[in-house]
């Protein structure tokens, strides 16, 4: 499991963005803000093979 952590300023969409660009499979993932919320300990989090932390909230990317 990777974690990104977003900058102050970064949106979702640009974390996702950054995350794909510097994937070195060249791996796609989706997200969506609400439905991929995950929080440390649950299944989601445990399996994502990404996680983006955005203020303190995480965020579980999913492969495509």
């Amino acid at each position: 499991m990777n974690i990104y952590l977003c900058k102050p300023d970064e949106t979702l969409e640009q974390a996702l963005e950054a995350v794909m660009e510097k994937d070195p499979d060249g791996r796609k993932f989706t997200c969506d803000e609400e439905k991929d919320r995950c929080y440390i300990g649950d299944e989601a989090f445990a399996n994502a093979p990404v996680i983006v932390n955005k203020n303190n909230q995480y965020y579980a990317l999913k492969q495509i």
